[in-house]
């Protein structure tokens, strides 16, 4: 998209009227006709050459004439088998100390707002996975993160157990208790060691390193990630910067604080408590 609305007047933004202020719309922009939340892309050059201009991004409504530029979802797991396959099991086991993570796509900025527009497809890539009747099924947080942006009422009637560190416990009961979707975050879930999942609009990287992983304004959920968190996430996802996580769904193992403002603060331990799908262009042949 070349615009969207600028929600705390209803103003247009362009990306240039973005680049120039970015403070002023971060977390505060949506599509002008579906109204789903919408993050700024910067432009970019390919390691084929290939030129891409600044623009906006958004996981669209079907069917939102606005869409003109479609998501491709890295490494999506396990799509296909399981949200109708795995009735046989209504348990599932989660082993943290085998997390896998995907890769994030490299390519070079730019400060292009009029080359081609994007063109972004989906592109799941799901994975066989295993399992008896009546024996749990042994699952990453990537899965399960894969089945709930497909379907946000996934798990109903499923328990789980996440395990870490040889077997230590990190949390067991039934998997719809335990899940929190931002910005579903109540005041029962704080301080509790919970699955919280979601969606990132945008980020903020401070001159110490740290980094905040926004839902949306900066009155609503984030995920802290201190310095050293931040550097081990980078290596994992072979990444040189944090900007493909613009529009990323995340999957957080962790506990829940309050700021002094008010604004819910995710909070985890290591890589291997969180996991993320990150959306990319689609290359044509």
């Amino acid at each position: 998209m070349l615009e969207v609305e600028f929600t705390h007047d209803g103003s247009r933004c362009t990306p240039e009227l973005f680049i120039a202020d970015p403070e002023k719309y971060e977390g505060l922009i949506v599509c002008i006709e579906c109204r789903k939340r919408a993050w700024f892309t910067k432009g970019f050059t390919t390691v084929k050459g290939v030129e891409r201009t600044a623009c906006f991004g958004s996981h669209h409504e079907d069917g939102c004439n606005r869409a003109s530029s479609i998501l491709e979802a890295e490494d999506m797991e396990g799509i296909e088998t399981d949200e109708n396959g795995d009735n046989k099991s209504a348990d599932i086991f989660i082993n943290l100390d085998k997390t896998k993570h995907g890769q994030i796509e490299k390519s070079v900025d730019n400060d292009k707002t009029d080359a081609p527009p994007h063109n972004w497809e989906p592109s799941p890539k799901p994975i066989e996975i295993g399992g008896k009747s009546g024996y749990p099924m042994e699952k990453s947080l990537r899965q399960i993160l894969s089945y709930l942006v497909r379907n946000e009422l996934y798990g109903e009637g499923k328990s789980v157990k996440i395990v870490a560190d040889s077997g230590r416990v990190l949390i067991e009961g039934m998997l719809r208790d335990q899940l929190v979707q931002v910005p579903y975050i109540e005041e029962r879930h704080y301080q509790k060691e919970k699955i919280f999942w979601g969606e990132i609009n945008n980020y903020k990287e401070l001159d110490d390193g740290t980094v905040w992983l926004n839902y949306g304004t900066k009155r609503e959920p984030s995920i802290y990630v201190p310095s050293d968190l931040k550097q081990d996430l980078m290596d994992k996802y072979h990444m040189k910067d944090l900007s493909r996580f613009h529009g990323s769904h995340f999957i957080v193992v962790g506990v829940v604080g309050r700021s002094p403002h008010g604004k819910p603060i995710i909070r985890s331990a290591f890589p291997k408590y969180m996991n993320f799908i990150n959306y990319r262009e689609k290359e044509f042949s």
